[in-house]
């Protein structure tokens, strides 16, 4: 028998929401009680009803992010350690599940030509190493190119 080094998505999900209680669920709904922002608690409810393809998720991957945003959190945000849970299974289940970028549309990427841009994007950046971004390239003009030729 083959071995395997993943889990379908569905295994993802049954996992993640385990990892939320019943008064966690019922704060999310409510939207009150957790320390988390809008955009990773409406993650949350979507990643609850998710009903997406069942496609194969590298375990060591996710446990990867998991633990690299966790030290970066505990170095940028130690503040808020109660926060961390759910920007962590936010960004999983988006980067994984979804297969979209990490972060809100507010922040500024963009979906062109069938692919994920960012203006935030670090190449190599721990974390944007995971997102589904790639780096927004802002294209430059030159002098010759301008219109005072006309």
């Amino acid at each position: 028998m083959e071995e395997r080094h993943g889990m379908t998505a569905f295994e993802l999900k049954n996992e993640l929401c385990g990892n939320i209680s019943e008064e966690e669920w019922a704060a999310l709904e409510a939207g009150e009680g957790l320390y988390i922002n809008d955009h990773n608690r409406s993650t949350m409810l979507r990643m609850r009803d998710w009903a997406g393809e069942d496609a194969e998720v590298p375990e060591a991957s996710v446990r990867e992010l998991s633990e690299d945003l966790s030290a970066y959190l505990s170095e940028f945000m130690g503040d808020h350690p109660e926060a961390h849970k759910w920007i962590i299974m936010a960004c999983i289940y988006l980067t994984f599940m979804e297969r979209i970028p990490m972060h809100p549309k507010s922040t500024g990427w963009e979906y062109v030509d069938g692919r994920y841009v960012c203006p935030h994007c670090v190449p190599d950046s721990i974390i944007c190493g995971y997102c589904m971004c790639e780096p927004m390239v802002l294209k430059k003009i030159s002098i010759s190119d301008s219109s005072a030729d006309r």
